[in-house]
């Protein structure tokens, strides 16, 4: 069985405030590069076979002090990219007015955004994904994957046998690392939401 350590990449200026999605240049801001020191730190003396990261700058700017201390190619896999939020991309409180957007937050499983994909859609990829990544490596070794917080609560989801309607249930900080144990047999979810240095009743979601 893989170790599979997910980490939700570091705070944005637009974390919260609108849908990034696949939308490219958004960068870290301060608290988001104080993250991603946190999470390098976090793992200074755990051993990783290899690192992936989402092909999005946040995501690889989260992941490459981690690598570089770990002297490890980051590789970047179209797989861990967030949701294709297609039309909504960029929007944020005119979603309010969204009759489908709406919709997407309360049964989720089924909504196809404009232009972009579905849950479903997004779920399959990601863990048609990770069953490849695993096969790869043997029983007990470590891998890590710096992706997005929709991703991650899907993969989480499909471990955990979770309607897709009932996904957004799990909280997914950003600077968040996630454990799971992945086989083809078993997936074990082992622990959700850490952000290193925080207790978990500081914890806000962004």
């Amino acid at each position: 069985m893989t170790v599979l350590y997910f980490v939700r990449h570091g705070e944005t200026d637009y974390s919260g405030k609108i849908i990034s999605g696949n939308l490219p240049g958004i960068h870290l801001n301060n608290r988001g590069k104080q993250q991603s020191a946190g999470i390098t730190k976090y793992f200074e003396s755990t051993a990783l076979q290899a690192i992936y990261c989402s092909p999005l700058e946040r995501a690889i700017e989260t992941a490459s002090p981690l690598a570089e201390q770990k002297k490890l190619t980051l590789e970047k896999v179209p797989f861990l990219r967030e949701i294709d939020f297609g039309d909504f991309q960029g929007k944020g409180e005119e979603l309010a007015q969204s009759s489908l957007w709406q919709r997407f937050l309360i049964n989720p499983a089924w909504v196809r955004f404009p232009n972009g994909e579905t849950v479903k859609e997004a779920q399959k990829r990601v863990v048609e994904g990770i069953n490849t990544l695993c096969a790869q490596f043997s029983s007990g070794e470590a891998i890590l994957c710096v992706a997005h917080c929709e991703i991650i609560r899907l993969a989480v989801a499909y471990v955990l046998k979770m309607p897709l309607d009932a996904y957004m249930k799990i909280t997914i900080d950003t600077g968040s690392i996630s454990k799971i144990i992945w086989s083809e047999t078993k997936r074990q979810v082992m622990f959700l939401n850490h952000i290193p240095g925080v207790s978990p009743d500081r914890i806000e979601s962004k």
